[in-house]
C-alpha cells in the first residue's frame, strides 16, 4: 500500500499534545467520578490522533478509531450502572483494557515510522520522545487494571489501599518511568512490584539504547542541522 507524502516536523504536534495531556490529567482526573466523559476523550483522541498523523495508513486509522468507539460504550455502562454491581466492575476492567490495547497500538504505528524511516530527521526524534510518553501512559492504565483486579496491590503513604478508593497511578506511572520514586505511592502485591520494575527497566534501557541511537543516527545524517 502506497503512503501518504509525509509533512514534516508532524511529530511535534504530537508530542505537544502528549505533553498537554500529561500535564492536564491529574486536574482531569477530579472529574472522573461525575464526568467521566471529559477524561476519556482526550486520551483517546490524541492516540488515535498518533495513528493519523504517522501515515500509519487508512486501515490502522481504522481500527484506532474503532479500539477508541469501543472502549467508549463500558464507559458509558459505567455512568448509570451501580459502582458495587459486577456489571460496573466489568465495564471498568473492559474499559481499561481497550485503552492499553489503544495506547500499545498507537505506540507500535509510531515505532514502525521511526524503524521504516531511512534516514533520521527531527521528526523521527520528536516521535521516538512521544513513544517514551506513550510507554508511561501504557503502563498507567495497566496499573489502573491491575488495582481493579487487586484493590490491595498499592498502598498510599504505607496504607494499603482498600475497594473504592481512588489513586493516581498515572502519576505513579511516570516517577517509576522517569526512576524518581518519591515513596508516596508503592506497590505492595507481586503483580504490581513486578510490573513497576519492568516499567523501571523499560524506561531506562529505552533512553539509554534507543533514543541514544536515534540522536547519533541524526548526528551522522549528512546536512543534519540543529534547526532541521
Amino acid at each position: 500500500m502506497s503512503q501518504p507524502a509525509e509533512r514534516p516536523h508532524k511529530c511535534r504536534y504530537l508530542l505537544g499534545s502528549l505533553v498537554a495531556l500529561l500535564v492536564a490529567f491529574p486536574f482531569l482526573g477530579e472529574f472522573v467520578a461525575q464526568r467521566p466523559m471529559i477524561l476519556v476523550a482526550p486520551v483517546v483522541g490524541v492516540f488515535v490522533a498518533g495513528v493519523v498523523v504517522v501515515n500509519a495508513g487508512r486501515w490502522y486509522v481504522r481500527i484506532a478509531v474503532l479500539l477508541g468507539v469501543i472502549q467508549a460504550v463500558p464507559l458509558i455502562v459505567t455512568v448509570f450502572a451501580r459502582e458495587t454491581g459486577a456489571v460496573y466492575s466489568v465495564s471498568v476492567v473492559t474499559f481499561l483494557a481497550v485503552a492499553v490495547l489503544l495506547i500499545l497500538f498507537s505506540t507500535y504505528c509510531v515505532l514502525s515510522y521511526v524503524l521504516r524511516a531511512r534516514t533520521i530527521t527531527t521528526d523521527q526524534i520528536y516521535a521516538g520522545i512521544c513513544m517514551y510518553l506513550k510507554l508511561g501512559f501504557a503502563f498507567g492504565a495497566i496499573y489502573h487494571l491491575s488495582n481493579t483486579l487487586s484493590p490491595a496491590g498499592f498502598a498510599l503513604g504505607g496504607t494499603p489501599v482498600v475497594q473504592g478508593q481512588r489513586l493516581d497511578l498515572m502519576y505513579f506511572s511516570f516517577i517509576t518511568l522517569a526512576t524518581l520514586g518519591y515513596g508516596d505511592i508503592t506497590p505492595i502485591s507481586n503483580s504490581a512490584r513486578s510490573l513497576a520494575q519492568l516499567e523501571a527497566v523499560a524506561g531506562t534501557l529505552y533512553i539509554a539504547i534507543f533514543m541514544a541511537r536515534l540522536v547519533s543516527r541524526h548526528a551522522e545524517e549528512p546536512g543534519s542541522e540543529p534547526g532541521e
